[in-house]
C-alpha cells in the first residue's frame, strides 16, 4: 500500500466534506454558534498550496542532481 501524503488526505477530506454538501447534510464540524458546516471548512486552496509546495520541493530535488 503506498504511503499516504498530505495531499491524498486532504483529497479523502475533500472529498467527503463535497459529498455532504453535495447530499444537503446539515453535518456541523465545529460548534452550533460558529455554524461551520461541510461548506465553510472545504480546504481546496490548502490543498492547492500543499501540491505547489510538493510540486517545489521536487523541483529542487531535481535540480540537486
Amino acid at each position: 500500500m503506498p504511503a499516504l501524503t498530505t495531499e491524498a488526505a486532504m483529497d479523502i477530506l475533500i472529498d467527503w466534506l463535497q459529498d455532504n454538501i453535495d447530499c444537503g447534510s446539515e453535518l456541523l464540524v465545529d460548534n452550533d454558534e460558529d455554524k461551520a458546516d461541510s461548506a465553510a471548512l472545504l480546504p481546496q486552496q490548502a490543498r492547492n498550496d500543499v501540491r505547489d509546495l510538493r510540486h517545489l520541493q521536487l523541483l529542487r530535488n531535481a535540480n540537486k542532481l
